[in-house]
């Protein structure tokens, strides 16, 4: 005789039943678990028959799998109330899960095909220990510039080459257009306000405005203000000699890239004009070399933002979240920045991480490349969808992903030993160090081959992770070149800082560019140096020719004395603010000043002087 079972082992029973892809010895408790009280709590009945409420038979029980089943009219499965299994307010509906028993999940869709395919080892690939050699992909693009550039170009032209002239009319036209929004919205203003003093910028002040934007690296200050600062510790006369500190803190107030007024459901409009300039820019200027690695990479940011991400191994743990596509020496081809779920569309059903892959790799698909990703992105079937598009794929591979070959992943193995299986040209290889190291190629037939790390010590590691670890380097050679006088500063408007970066991307890949052009070995610092220069114009020269306004101190003066300043180029009758009225918080300004003090400070007559010197 049967034993006698509860509703909702029976139910549980039925639903294993209708999904073919769930295991019930694994993810649902056996009848043999259940103690005595679970079995009988529910039923009071001694037959093996499943009554209705009304206490109606409703037929005899029906076996499956050794255990009784209902049939007739019993409890709906799905939808609907069900019936109350319990008793009191302790009730619960048939088909929901008991008090205290949290429900489990029945996949659907893809999510259930994926477990089937775990369920099985390794899916629908068919795996083998027979060693083959990797497809043959020739290479067929010529790496370099797309476009003629003179031999004798400067660092100005390249740069010219991201950031054109519509580039800039577009920031002015924006920023004019978002300053008298701005002022609009926040009238009446106060009478303090810095908004009194707006006018229509143009071209020219805004290359004015970039170049101080570029030296901000460099010439790094604890604040924005110590540019300005007439203290000898912070005095740069770079800044002040320019630009005035309220006409800078405008336009960076106003710093736009997009009309707010039009409607927008992309999260990243306000740069998106910048995100696609830059890539239109490098898929028209450049072709890549061969051998590429994509990453994510984070700019920092720690304020309210929808999509902020966090990463624990980054240098910027918090921030907005960059997939770059690059060369092993730091060139950044492509970017995208993750905005939330479903930023990217799945249209291969390979999952998310994949589509992030074929997205970045759009323009460079059978055309042989070489490409390195971390076990983040990678799957087999991500590979075998790459060699269908002649490109070769190499990386590391997480566990756990469904297709795994479950041969390689159970295998215990002892420090240096190695155990791979192949399906079609995928190689999927695990390998012993002080941990686990579990990797995947299209382009391997593997071996043991001796690596030199970077303290000369000779290893004997698989083939693969030699040639991951030598081209998987693009990402943080881009990100440490990034890290060199960066501009970024903190800032209450997220896109800015993102503009800001690209702007910096852009300087990157000129500076690339250029010394391939060349040939010559211009550093990172020197490159920037002159943009600046070419940016500022006219205004660098004037500077230079200004000089020192005042004339040297008198040699070997006994004693001091007041002189009256000399004219300058637009007033003259000079007059500056009194040293010892300003240390008084007082503003009064003086037409003298004292040639024989090494400062030349500017003085009152009466009283000033005296005390000064006292």
């Amino acid at each position: 005789m049967a034993e006698n079972i509860s509703a909702d082992q029976a139910i549980a029973i039925l639903m294993a039943d209708d999904e073919d892809d769930v295991d019930t010895d694994s993810d649902m408790r056996s009848i043999d678990e259940y103690s005595e009280d679970d079995m009988s709590s529910d039923y009071a009945d001694s037959d093996h028959s499943i009554t209705s409420s009304d206490d109606t038979d409703v037929g005899p029980a029906v076996v499956m799998r050794g255990r009784p089943v209902p049939r007739g009219r019993g409890p709906r499965m799905r939808g609907g109330r069900g019936r109350a299994v319990g008793r009191g307010r302790n009730a619960s509906p048939v088909g929901s899960p008991r008090r205290g028993r949290a429900p489990r999940r029945v996949p659907r869709g893809a999510a259930a095909r994926r477990g089937a395919a775990a369920r099985r080892g390794g899916g629908h690939h068919v795996w083998t220990d027979v060693a083959e050699d990797p497809p043959d992909f020739i290479f067929s693009e010529i790496p370099g510039l797309k476009i003629q550039m003179p031999d004798d170009a400067s660092p100005f032209d390249f740069f010219e080459l991201f950031i054109t002239p519509p580039i800039i009319d577009m920031m002015v036209t924006e920023m004019n257009k978002y300053a008298i929004s701005e002022i609009n919205k926040n009238r009446p203003l106060t009478r303090s306000s810095r908004m009194h003093a707006w006018y229509n910028t143009n071209a020219v002040e805004m290359k004015k405005f970039l170049a101080l934007m570029i030296q901000l690296g460099p010439n790094n200050k604890p604040t924005l203000e110590h540019y300005w600062s007439s203290n000898v510790l912070y005095k740069n006369t770079l800044f002040g000699g320019v630009m005035s500190r309220n006409r800078f803190q405008l336009m960076l107030r106003f710093w736009h890239f997009v009309d707010n007024e039009a409607h927008h459901d992309d999260r990243l409009y306000k740069i998106r004009p910048l995100v696609d300039h830059f890539n239109d820019t490098m898929k028209n200027i450049y072709y890549p070399t061969k051998k590429l690695c994509l990453d994510e990479s984070m700019v920092l940011w720690r304020g309210r933002l929808l999509f902020r991400q966090y990463i624990k191994n980054k240098r910027h743990k918090y921030g907005v979240k960059f997939y770059e596509l690059c060369e092993s020496r730091g060139m950044i081809i492509k970017i995208a920045i993750y905005t939330g779920a479903g930023f990217i569309e799945d249209n291969e059903g390979l999952g998310l991480t994949a589509a992030i892959v074929l997205e970045l790799m759009k323009d460079y698909l059978d055309k042989g490349h070489v490409l390195y990703t971390d076990n983040y992105y990678n799957s087999v079937g991500l590979t075998k969808h790459l060699t269908q598009h002649s490109t070769y794929l190499c990386g590391t591979l997480r566990f756990d992903r469904t297709e795994n070959p479950k041969d390689v992943i159970n295998r215990k193995l002892k420090k240096g030993e190695i155990e791979w299986k192949r399906s079609e040209s995928v190689v999927v290889c695990k390998w012993k160090d002080k941990r686990n190291v579990l990797t995947i190629s299209n382009m391997h037939r593997v071996e043991m081959v001796d690596v030199t790390n970077r303290n000369g010590k000779i290893q004997n590691k698989p083939n693969i992770i030699g040639d991951y670890n030598m081209g998987m380097s693009g990402i943080d050679t881009s990100d440490q070149m990034l890290s060199y006088y960066s501009s970024l500063r903190k800032t209450l408007r997220w896109y800015k800082k993102i503009g800001l970066h690209i702007i910096e991307m852009c300087i990157i890949n000129s500076h690339i560019m250029y010394k391939d052009k060349t040939g010559k070995n211009m550093s990172l610092l020197e490159f920037r140096d002159s943009l600046t220069v070419s940016l500022l114009g006219d205004a660098y020269t004037a500077l230079q020719e200004k000089g020192d306004p005042l004339p040297p101190a008198p040699a070997g003066a006994a004693f001091h004395y007041l002189d009256v300043l000399p004219a300058s180029e637009k007033k003259a009758n000079r007059a500056k603010r009194c040293v010892v009225c300003a240390n008084a918080q007082v503003r009064k300004e003086t037409r003298y000043y004292c040639p024989v003090c090494p400062q030349r400070p500017s003085l009152c007559v009466v009283n000033c002087f005296k005390a000064y010197h006292e």
